[in-house]
């Protein structure tokens, strides 16, 4: 045997150990492997990583993927009610009523109420009430909480930042 083909057989099988160990660690881990639940291992989660996916997994960039979709679809959000409304009288924000936010944002995405909560929690929007609807809350302003370039730029470093994050866990998992 040629030391050529030695080194390909011992490479062959560290690989296979390793794939071995990874497979046994995660059958530890695997909830469906246990018969029963005592033989199952309790799960460590520390507090701040609670509620969050395990970093560098595909759950974690999937999230990273919906959080900078919704971001995308809050400043598109706020370009149509720049570009449509009208400076409020009492306040000077652009605004727009909900019927007429509704009427055009509609044809974009069936997501408006989604999305107009989101940007309110993240202040970029106001509005009066918990949720608004369509024939109840046609009156209602939603009006823009700074000028639109200043939301614009404070969204996309967010994309911009939230995307570098996305491309480092596709880095790990390669």
């Amino acid at each position: 045997m040629s030391a050529k083909q030695d080194t390909s057989v011992s490479s062959r099988i560290t690989l296979f150990n390793k794939r071995a160990e990874e497979h046994q660690n995660w059958m530890v881990v695997n909830p469906f492997a246990h018969y029963t639940v005592r033989e199952m291992p309790k799960r460590l989660i520390r507090q701040e990583d609670y509620g969050h996916a395990p970093q560098g997994s595909r759950s974690e960039q999937r999230s990273q993927q919906a959080h900078v979709q919704a971001l995308q679809e809050v400043l598109q959000l706020c370009k149509v009610i720049h570009e449509l409304g009208q400076p409020r009288p009492k306040t000077g924000q652009m605004g727009l009523s909900f019927g007429e936010l509704f009427e055009h944002y509609s044809s974009i995405s069936g997501k408006l109420m989604g999305t107009l909560l989101g940007a309110r929690k993240h202040g970029y929007v106001a509005f009066e009430g918990e949720t608004l609807f369509q024939s109840k809350d046609e009156q209602v302003p939603v009006c823009l909480l700074r000028s639109y370039d200043e939301l614009r730029l404070e969204i996309m470093a967010k994309v911009e930042d939230l995307s570098g994050k996305e491309q480092e866990i596709a880095t790990l998992k390669a």
